[in-house]
């Protein structure tokens, strides 16, 4: 099975793979096919190994296994000299069905029985080590331009993010939770004409930018810190958060840095996490 075929097949229906990028799918089902290959080669040979323990022990097994070995064999023989008697083929397949089964069928059981398992387990693996390695780092992955264009779901803009360029598809990860917290603040540049054109939820970190002897070519340039909330009250997505700061900067004149490149964890303001907003030409 070609593995983009097989990673959409095996992540359907583990609500925890939602969470990852195809790129990140893809390494876990690699990581579970061989898991998986390991544990059913070595149930297939303890079946045989029992089969064989179990010969020695029962008579009746042995002279089963002798007959059905003579069939096959007698089959093989048949199908090689092209023998016109193809009831012979036909007896020796039907009389290896039952070997089959028994080897086949606990295989096949344990196969599906702990392949989603598994699935969530290195899911779960690979997001612990996310975490602990990222945890300073957020959205660096994604291209994205700031536009003036204000968005109010988060259907729309995960559309036209994985639309952007192509290279999103698989680094956009929508839903998978950005930061554990219910409230956090921003802190961004831009180059605004006075307070008037701060939102309600914005503040800036010097006053003293927006002296007049400050103002250049009718602007000033300074730090924004804008406070923005989890709808849930529990934790910000990865969607969640950028479209909040993608609308914060509509009509903000950023100075030609208009391109995203990723959060980085400033410090704490209390209990709410500060990240400056990264971003450039």
């Amino acid at each position: 099975m070609e593995i983009h075929a097989r990673t959409t097949k095996w992540s359907k229906g583990v609500k925890e793979m939602e969470v990852l990028s195809l790129q990140e799918k893809e390494i876990v089902c690699n990581k579970v096919a061989k898991q998986l290959f390991i544990i059913c080669t070595t149930i297939s040979t303890l079946i045989l190994i029992a089969i064989t323990f179990g010969m020695l022990e029962s008579p009746e097994l042995l002279e089963y296994m002798t007959h059905t070995a003579d069939l096959v064999n007698r089959g093989s023989r048949s199908a090689h000299l092209q023998s016109p008697h193809a009831s012979s083929g036909l007896t020796s397949v039907f009389s290896i069905l039952p070997l089959l089964a028994v080897m086949l069928i606990p295989t096949i059981a344990v196969f599906f029985g702990i392949k989603k398992p598994l699935l969530r387990w290195e899911t779960k693996k690979l997001l612990d080590n996310v975490s602990l390695t990222d945890a300073n780092d957020l959205l660096t992955q994604i291209i994205w331009e700031f536009t003036p264009n204000e968005y109010n779901s988060n259907e729309a803009f995960t559309k036209d993010i994985v639309g952007y360029i192509e290279d999103n598809r698989e680094s956009w990860v929508p839903n998978r939770i950005a930061v554990k917290a219910s409230r956090l603040n921003i802190v961004y540049e831009a180059f605004i004409t006075g307070v008037e054109q701060l939102r309600n939820n914005e503040t800036v970190l010097d006053m003293s930018t927006l002296d007049e002897e400050c103002r250049i070519d009718g602007v000033f340039q300074t730090d924004i810190k804008a406070h923005l909330m989890a709808d849930n009250g529990k934790y910000f997505t990865n969607v969640e958060l950028l479209r909040k700061i993608h609308n914060q900067l509509v009509f903000k004149d950023l100075g030609g840095n208009e391109f995203l490149e990723g959060l980085e964890y400033v410090d704490a303001d209390g209990s709410t996490p500060v990240y400056r907003l990264m971003t450039g030409s």
